[in-house]
């Protein structure tokens, strides 16, 4: 077993917090769901995987409408399907795992599945405002964001902007739409409704990390309006 001291005990609070969150606001931030080490360690994998080639440049849609477009979002990813985890990857997705059965447990989500990849974005990348959900399937309910990032700073830019009302239908935030602004530092957690927040990450001015990911419902669940 790894010494919490690295990989940081579940924290129950947390988890209530972004189940409060959820329900009342349709979105949380943790600063500290992982501690700075553990998330270092991870920023470290990344880094060797990102030089090992393991990393490729992130597109838009999915399956045969899949397409890359430079103009709107010029990120790279590592999806981990069928790797090699290290022990401190497996702990972290465990949390995350833990996380998705109190959801379920506590609002009746009905997720079912976690997809989650690294990404890396270099000098200069961005992801202009979007929605997670793909227009052709409701599976991504919840979207989590793990930042991996030492001391950012504001002169670092790379924000995550998070528009904060839900848009019905999908229709685009306005000038006029609150948001928040959430910087990738170490350890902090971002979780929202997938298909209800418009986002971007804003151009970072250094490398930016993160672990991200989705909590799959079931397919053709009927409990889909619950979150």
């Amino acid at each position: 077993m790894e010494d919490e001291s690295i990989t940081g005990a579940l924290s129950f609070d947390d988890f209530e917090a972004i189940g409060d969150g959820l329900i009342h606001h349709g979105w949380a931030v943790i600063p500290s769901f992982l501690p700075a080490a553990t998330a270092l360690a991870l920023a470290a994998e990344a880094q060797a995987h990102w030089q090992a080639g393991a990393f490729r440049q992130a597109g838009v849609g999915r399956g045969a409408g899949w397409v890359q477009r430079p103009d709107i979002r010029s990120d790279e990813v590592f999806w981990m399907e069928g790797e090699d985890l290290s022990p401190t990857l497996v702990t972290t997705l465990g949390k995350l795992d833990a996380l998705k059965q109190h959801l379920n447990r506590s609002l009746f989500a009905g997720l079912e599945d976690f997809e989650v990849h690294l990404a890396r974005y270099g000098r200069g990348a961005f992801y202009a405002r979007h929605i997670d959900q793909f227009e052709d399937t409701t599976r991504r309910a919840i979207s989590v964001v793990l930042y991996l990032n030492h001391q950012w700073r504001s002169q670092d830019g790379g924000a995550l902007r998070l528009w904060t009302t839900p848009a019905p239908g999908r229709t685009p935030p306005s000038p006029k739409t609150p948001y928040i602004e959430v910087w990738p530092e170490a350890g902090t957690l971002v979780v929202f409704r997938s298909a209800d927040f418009w986002h971007e990450v804003r151009r970072a001015r250094r490398t930016r990390l993160s672990l991200t990911g989705w909590f799959l419902r079931r397919a053709s669940n009927p409990l889909e309006q619950v979150l």
